[in-house]
Formats: C-alpha cells, structure tokens, sequence
C-alpha cells in the first residue's frame, strides 16, 4: 500500500510540475491571502502543502471512481452481507441518494444529495461550466482510510465520519495557447470557513494543461463542517489566474460566484 500511494504522490507531483515552482507558490499564496485566517493549525509551508495536495488529488480519484481503486488496490474486503444491501454499489457510480459504497482505503462513502448543474463562469478566454454538485457522507473504517483523509485535505481534525461537497466541472480553452491550470482559489461554505489550496480543498483541476481550442472535465472536494450539512444549500467559489508553460498570465482570477444546490 505504501508503494502504491508513493506512485500517486509520485503521478501527481509530476503533473503539477508542469507549472513552474513559482506559479505553484503563486496558486499557494492566492488562497493564503484570501482566507489567512482559515484553519490556522493546518496550514504549512508552500513546499509541504504541495506535497499533500498531490496525495489530496490521489484521494479524491478515490472517493470518485472507488471501482477504479479497487482495480488498483483490493486492500478493504467489503463483506457479502454489506454487498447484498439494495442500496450498496459496487462499481462507485453513486447516483440516487442513500446509496453507498466502499473505496479500497476502507472508507464508505454515502450519497446524501446530488443536483445536476448548468452554471457558466468565464473568465476569458476559459469558460468553466459547474456539471453536478454531489454532497456525500464518508466514514473511515480503518486506519489507513484515516491517514488518506488527513493527508488529502492537510487536516489534522478529520474525524472518523466526515462530510464532503463534490463540484463535477468542465474547463474549456477557448485561447490559442496551451495552459496551466491555477485551479480554485477557494470554495466558501460559509463566512467562516473556507477550502482553500492549503486545507480542506482537494482540487484536481490545479496544475493540468489544457490545449487550445481544448475541454477538460475535472473535479474539486471541499470538506463540509458537521454544524454546515444540514443546512448547506449554496457556496461560493472563485477560479485562480490561468498561464502559459512559460510564465505569462493568460487570464485573470474569475469574480466570485455564488453556487446553490
């Protein structure tokens, strides 16, 4: 198992170093400063962040595409009384709520609610399109699926049971140059609490290239506080600066957009 999450640091890390260390930083510091004051005791140095946010887009594949993980990993044996359940899926595709499944960390994961979405946000010359806005309950059922979660999301207060939003997006360029990905500067749940690229935000949009004339279907998970489930119909979110592989700002941060789901 730790071979097999040293390759996904390893995936990850790469890809994102299609950017420049100083673009990185650059995304770093954007979230930084805009929400300085979000979980303090999780926030590190850039260099460190990175490296967790690396293992974050490892775990979020997990979270999304448990099928996948399990071709990958068979690590967590989900029992035959839980798969005779009418509401467990095997494969992960989660599509009515209260019907779960199991990812290969030992982590289930639970639809609570799912909205399809159509919501445009430009930010010349790319255009994101929100798709579906997912909210799941989640409940680490071993150790491991414990670490995977504190890792991901640079949390050390992740309990056992935990809530995450899910925002299934689309990326097109519509430039004549290819770019990388700033990714979410933040997605605000509410006036006090945030995900940002330091903590609580596994973004896997962040650090990708995209052709010209190209379009990218990606995702973003945010933690959800336990006090926010109940009544959490709506956050807002803003897309960081886009830039080409050698450094020049091809579009500026997107206005803040308010999502209600």
């Amino acid at each position: 198992m730790k071979k097999l999450m040293v390759l996904f640091l390893l995936s990850s890390t790469l890809l994102a170093g299609c950017a420049s260390e100083k673009h990185e930083a650059h995304y770093q510091d954007k979230g930084k400063t805009t929400f300085t004051n979000q979980n303090k005791d999780a926030h590190q140095k850039s260099s460190q962040a990175r490296a967790n946010n690396s293992s974050a887009q490892a775990s979020a594949k997990k979270e999304s595409t448990p099928s996948q993980a399990k071709q990958k990993s068979s690590s967590y044996k989900v029992s035959t009384k839980i798969q005779k359940n009418s509401h467990y899926v095997a494969h992960g595709n989660l599509t009515q709520p209260k019907q779960f499944s199991y990812d290969s960390f030992g982590t289930k994961v639970t639809l609570n609610k799912v909205k399809k979405a159509d919501q445009i946000i430009i930010s010349r010359p790319f255009e994101y399109r929100i798709t579906q806005v997912r909210l799941l309950t989640n409940v680490a059922k071993t150790k491991k699926a414990r670490q995977v979660v504190t890792d991901a999301f640079n949390n050390t207060n992740v309990s056992a049971t935990y809530y995450t939003l899910q925002i299934k997006f689309t990326i097109q360029n519509k430039g004549t140059q290819q770019a990388v990905i700033g990714g979410l500067n933040y997605v605000k749940l509410s006036n006090d609490f945030a995900g940002t690229p330091l903590a609580n935000l596994v973004d896997s949009s962040a650090g990708k290239r995209i052709g010209a004339h190209k379009t990218m279907a990606t995702t973003a998970v945010v933690l959800v506080p336990t006090n926010l489930v109940h009544n959490l119909h709506s956050c807002t979110l803003q897309f960081a600066s886009a830039y080409s592989p050698d450094g020049q700002e091809l579009s500026k941060n997107s206005l803040a957009t308010k999502l209600t789901f």
